[in-house]
């Protein structure tokens, strides 16, 4: 989105900044935010005085996907300590990510830069109670009034929702029917019709709001739309996502080691330190293997991200689905090396193990992604098409 000349040039955070951010503001709050499941906005407002919410856009304030890789490192290193503040800035990055890249003009400049200061929050809207992974089976709609849409619908498992200023909604255009096109509206939610409220109580990611949209019959302009088809461009705001959700996951592992090395190292059995035995030698063997790997393949796929248009959806889906595998499997080990301890409910392995059962689901489960891996990989053997994604011989590396 080009910005206007009277527009600032922003600094641009520094990994030492993010750190001391952590270490001053975010680990010492992490243990009360998942107690209490409390909201956290003075965090995400101090997030953004650092420039985290719009690390994806240069100084002068236009989209600069190039930087999804230190946006991923970022995001790794908050998850450490609290993925619900990890997922609160992540989450107002991608809707200022849909904003700037597909909004028309006049809505951008109303939501995207209070989005970026921190100071509105906006709803990426997919999920309803009977269609998750099948998009197809959305029965929000969006029925053309003369200028306007009428929309009517229901939204689940939905980030911002309570707290939302706007969302960013999938919904089919004119019937509920199976192939009906889809259009992705920026509906203010303050609006007659719109309601945000709070959904079920999460087992991980707690402070970090969700729930439901309703909407009844909300009367959006048209021209309040994403100049993009509608599903098409969800799934780009949804792979960012899920780079996001497979970074998430690599802080949670990398948590989850350096955890099991203290106690490993401190806690003592026999006269000596459990470290000692080869059975928890073993475990922290296999854990560290399984974060670089995790790391590894996130950066891929945030360096595809960085590459323009959209990035490699192999790549993002192999990535989101082997960290959160192996973060759900590492956190579990953490905390049989925790013993007791590991089974209380504030110790920050429990917490891991359950945000890390969250990523699994969330943004695509384990299975779908695996199931859309394998499906890709025999559809492009049975075309004679390149294998890049799935068993690519690294050329490219090896001549850069």
């Amino acid at each position: 989105m080009p910005q206007t000349s009277g527009s600032p040039i922003r600094p641009r955070p520094t990994l030492l900044d993010v750190d001391e951010f952590i270490e001053a503001r975010v680990r010492p709050a992490a243990r009360r935010i998942d107690a209490d499941a409390a909201f956290f906005p003075d965090l995400l407002a101090e997030a953004a005085q650092l420039g985290l919410q719009r690390i994806v856009h240069d100084g002068a304030g236009s989209l600069d996907v190039s930087r999804m890789d230190l946006a991923r490192e970022v995001t790794e290193r908050i998850a450490v300590h609290s993925p619900a503040v990890a997922l609160g800035i992540a989450g107002s990055r991608l809707s200022a990510y849909l904003l700037a890249k597909y909004a028309p003009a006049h809505v951008a400049g109303r939501w995207l830069e209070p989005t970026l200061a921190g100071r509105t929050y906006g709803s990426f809207a997919i999920t309803e109670p009977d269609a998750g992974t099948d998009v197809r089976a959305l029965t929000t709609v969006a029925v053309p009034d003369g200028d306007d849409y009428l929309l009517s619908g229901h939204k689940c498992w939905v980030g911002f929702a309570p707290v939302a200023d706007f969302a960013i909604v999938l919904a089919k255009v004119g019937s509920a029917d199976r192939d009906a096109p889809m259009v992705a509206l920026v509906v203010d939610m303050s609006a007659a019709g719109a309601t945000g409220r709070a959904g079920p109580t999460l087992s991980g990611f707690r402070g970090m709001p969700n729930g439901e949209l309703l909407f009844d019959g909300v009367r959006v302009p048209a021209g309040d739309r994403l100049d993009v088809e509608g599903f098409a461009g969800m799934m780009d705001g949804l792979n960012m996502a899920r780079i996001d959700a497979a970074a998430y996951a690599c802080g949670l592992l990398r948590g989850a080691l350096l955890a099991s090395l203290d106690r490993a190292s401190t806690r003592q059995a026999f006269g000596r330190p459990i470290g000692d035995l080869a059975i928890i030698q073993r475990k922290v063997g296999r854990m560290a293997a399984d974060y670089r790997a995790a790391r590894e393949l996130t950066r891929r796929a945030a360096k595809s991200f960085a590459g323009g248009g959209g990035g490699d959806q192999d790549v993002v889906s192999m990535a989101k689905m082997f960290a959160s595998d192996a973060a759900r499997r590492h956190t579990d080990e953490a905390m049989q090396i925790h013993g007791a301890l590991g089974v209380v409910a504030d110790e920050d392995v429990n917490r891991m193990h359950r945000d890390a059962k969250v990523t699994q689901i969330f943004d695509g489960t384990s299975e779908i992604h695996e199931t859309m891996l394998g499906r890709r990989a025999l559809r492009q053997w049975a075309r004679g098409e390149p294998l890049t994604a799935f068993v690519g011989d690294g050329a490219e590396e090896v001549c850069a």
